[in-house]
């Protein structure tokens, strides 16, 4: 029984790292002064929660391809900006709706959902290391022009080369080993329990409830109705699918020497900032991330329901 609940927990807490590092640790690039070794590891098991609650949604919805994965990457993203934090509601600098998408589905679902689990889980469990090497350059090289926009609001004396290749080093590291973990680790390490959903959703919902709702009571007509939306979808496709879901895709079925190959996400993330530090560039990648990336996010979403929702004809045998 303890062997058992060890395993799982090893899978949700290496994903909750890789969600925490592409939605914490990429969007900020630097350590704060404020930033404190023990808001990061709170800050890693709140992402582990979330992660847990994720795995269960594409175990449950038996989601192995894309259009459902964003509907989930959805829910874990409007946990996140909707219940833990109110970002989804907007704010004088993202106003809504378009705080529905960004960051909720434009960040969490689509860039630390599809590129940082999504993705990166299909090239590493690729036979080509080209694949993972050309998967890591393009990651790292994005990471280093979004942290050109980061001296803008921090200024040059606190957005250093050797800060950025410090904190981008070590967390990357982390990265790597939760990789690591999941390579070794097998599938049915993540069997949910019947009483898992109803317990996870409730512990949110509760949060949900005391903290979230009298702190913003327009909370109450936007988040419940998405998150509807979403569950429809995944529904539809639970009743559909048949192939495996992407956990029995993913997990076990990749060499751990294919995670070291993610060395060169902080290489090519050093590689692209150094020119922006050493010439004092100030690139306005905030803004054009946002302009590309809001609109996305609603794009996929509703691409998404419209794909997994629509009517499916049944072929009907020649006569």
């Amino acid at each position: 029984m303890m062997r058992g609940w060890s395993q799982k927990l090893a899978v949700v807490l290496a994903t909750g790292y890789i969600l925490f590092f592409y939605s914490e640790r990429v969007f900020w690039c630097f350590l704060r002064p404020e930033d404190k070794s023990t808001d990061l590891v709170v800050g890693w098991l709140i992402y582990s929660l979330l992660a847990w609650v994720f795995l269960l949604l594409v175990r449950c919805f038996r989601i192995a391809a894309f259009p459902a994965l964003f509907l989930a990457g959805a829910i874990f993203g409007w946990l996140d900006e909707g219940v833990v934090v109110d970002t989804l509601y907007g704010n004088a600098g993202n106003l809504f709706p378009a705080s529905i998408s960004f960051t909720g589905l434009a960040w969490h679902a689509l860039i630390s959902v599809g590129i940082g689990w999504y993705w990166q889980g299909r090239v590493l469990t690729s036979a080509k290391p080209s694949r993972i090497a050309g998967f890591s350059v393009a990651v790292g090289l994005g990471w280093g022009l979004w942290a050109g926009w980061w001296p803008n609001e921090l200024g040059h004396d606190h957005t250093s080369l050797a800060a950025f290749a410090g904190h981008s080093g070590l967390f990357s590291s982390v990265l790597i080993l939760s990789w690591v973990v999941l390579s070794f680790a097998r599938a049915d390490w993540f069997r949910p329990a019947k009483w898992e959903m109803p317990v996870l959703f409730g512990v949110v919902a509760l949060f949900f409830l005391v903290i979230r709702l009298p702190a913003t009571p327009r909370s109450a007509l936007i988040l419940p109705p998405l998150l509807g939306a979403c569950g429809y979808g995944l529904i539809r496709n639970r009743s559909r699918e048949q192939r495996p879901d992407l956990v029995e895709m993913f997990v076990g079925h990749f060499p751990i020497r294919r995670c070291f190959i993610l060395l060169l996400v902080p290489a090519s993330a050093i590689a692209a900032y150094a020119p922006v530090w050493v010439w004092g560039w100030k690139l306005p990648t905030n803004w054009l991330l946002y302009v590309v990336t809001m609109p996305l996010g609603f794009f996929f979403f509703i691409r998404s329901l419209w794909l997994l929702c629509r009517p499916h004809r049944e072929l009907k045998p020649k006569a």
